[in-house]
């Protein structure tokens, strides 16, 4: 499976889109004047919570409170 990653910022926009096999799978705008956001930023965090049922994980990304990660958004399904 193909995957593609593209982020388009334009002043006060920014778009991400995420491509699977020449479909978009997700697709992220953020608007506005304080364009703060996390959207498009790569960040180092540590494991807080690991959810073994949901294949998912807490981490602490240095925000307010844990970022949540699903397996399929670090690993292709090949690699799980």
């Amino acid at each position: 499976m193909a995957k593609e990653l593209i982020v388009s910022v334009n002043g006060r926009e920014k778009k991400i889109a995420i491509i699977e096999d020449d479909q978009v799978t997700e697709f992220y705008i953020e608007r506005g004047e304080d364009n703060q956001g996390i959207v498009g930023n790569i960040y180092k965090g540590r494991v807080m919570r690991v959810l073994p049922g949901m294949q998912s994980a807490f981490v602490n990304v240095g925000l307010e409170r844990d970022a949540f990660l699903y397996v399929s958004d670090f690993f292709d399904e090949e690699e799980e």
